[in-house]
């Protein structure tokens, strides 16, 4: 049985809209990746304009939006996934097994989710310099997706 992908929350659609959800379409378009591209976008913005915990909980959300990106166009899908599940997934599958993205993105989602929590629920949230490390990892990690996902990899 095959499930079927979704972002991270499904949109509403109306069955009278005649839009299909990325979670229910078998083939992927650009839509698909620009959640992580708008996030990438508004992590940079708010690291400019100085709210730092937000753009590190942003920069977050480009690698795990990304990353269900790449499993979705590896085979790899869910109908939902949790954060140790995308996690887990991604190392074991696309780093570890199939050798598609290098070893260090491993550490990408794991250091980035401690990363967000601090900023998002911890008493002092993070250091600018630690928002600028996410987002950069962020970047590479989108980047590296988005090459894949052009070359029309299936890995």
């Amino acid at each position: 049985m095959t499930l079927t992908p979704v972002g991270v929350a499904r949109p509403r659609f109306s069955l009278r809209s005649g839009l299909t959800p990325a979670w229910r379409r078998n083939t992927l378009t650009p839509v698909d990746l620009a959640r992580a591209q708008e996030s990438l976008k508004a992590a940079d913005l708010c690291l400019r304009e100085g709210f730092v915990n937000s753009a590190a909980s942003r920069a977050y959300y480009v690698i795990f939006q990304a990353a269900q990106v790449a499993l979705e166009i590896s085979g790899v899908t869910r109908t939902e996934w949790s954060h140790p599940g995308l996690q887990a997934a991604f190392t074991t599958e696309l780093i570890h097994r199939r050798k598609v993205y290098p070893a260090p993105f491993r550490d990408y989602l794991s250091s980035g989710l401690a990363v967000r929590q601090a900023a998002d629920y911890g008493r002092s949230g993070v250091s600018r310099k630690v928002a600028q490390r996410l987002g950069r990892r962020a970047a590479t990690f989108l980047s590296a997706v988005e090459e894949a996902t052009h070359r029309g990899s299936t890995f």
